[in-house]
């Protein structure tokens, strides 16, 4: 019977990680789609650093998701006439839906 809940817990984990990497997937590409764009720099900046399902089962977090333009914050505090208002948490909270 111990053999049958280590492999449940397997699959579920492997469901889990599958789910949450579908998550990131989805939320990289909103993230993408509603930066601003001037040059194209920032949206381009948008790199998937690690697999949300690496994470599953580990009790640690990381920055999965990352964009090392200089100026992403302050395109993020609204400093775009396109998306004057903060895009990061609205696409986080628009993506969990």
């Amino acid at each position: 019977m111990a053999s049958f809940t280590n492999k449940a817990m397997r699959q579920l984990a492997r469901e889990i990680g599958h789910d949450a990497d579908q998550y990131q997937q989805k939320l990289f590409r909103n993230l993408v789609r509603e930066t601003p764009i001037d040059t194209g720099n920032a949206q381009k900046g948008w790199r998937n650093v690690k697999d949300m399902s690496s994470l599953v089962d580990t009790n640690r977090t990381a920055i999965v998701i990352r964009n090392d333009v200089p100026y992403i914050q302050r395109l993020d505090e609204g400093h775009s006439s396109q998306q004057p208002m903060p895009f990061v948490k609205k696409t986080i909270d628009n993506t969990r839906r």
